[in-house]
């Protein structure tokens, strides 16, 4: 299993940064939410159709809030989005830990692991950006 220090991107360039060509720029934080947003989406599907509009729609949002999140930080470099995702993050655990003692199949023991894997990587690279925003902030460079 990955770290957060060694998170390799599966869909884009492995970088601690990712240059999109807009005025903002990518960390690593909003790559890692971004591969597990496609691995959930594709488990999602798997889902039973009664849930389609419940706990399937809940999981999505969560994961795309975090994503939402992130970049906002990235975009404003205001630190309340990164402690908005750490709590979407949180709440898309509890959200897969629902699915799994619902005994869904979509979401298996092996897929709960992964998942509080990679939200444990996210947490961490999250956690992250806070420090060095702290950082910043003491040396006066946020202002």
């Amino acid at each position: 299993m990955q770290n957060a220090k060694d998170y390799k991107a599966e869909y884009n360039v492995p970088d601690c940064v990712v240059d999109t060509g807009a005025d903002y720029v990518h960390t690593k934080a909003h790559q890692a939410a971004y591969d597990f947003s496609v691995y959930l989406h594709e488990k999602m599907k798997k889902l039973p159709h009664y849930e389609k509009f419940t706990l399937q729609k809940e999981i999505r949002e969560s994961i795309d809030e975090i994503l939402d999140e992130v970049e906002q930080y990235e975009i404003t470099k205001v630190v309340s989005h990164l402690y908005t995702a750490d709590r979407a993050k949180r709440r898309l655990m509890r959200k897969l830990r629902l699915a799994y003692d619902l005994k869904y199949s979509a979401i298996n023991e092996d897929v709960l692991f992964y998942c509080a894997g990679q939200t444990a990587i996210i947490g961490a690279l999250i956690g992250g950006l806070i420090k060095e925003a702290k950082e910043r902030k003491q040396n006066g460079a946020g202002k």
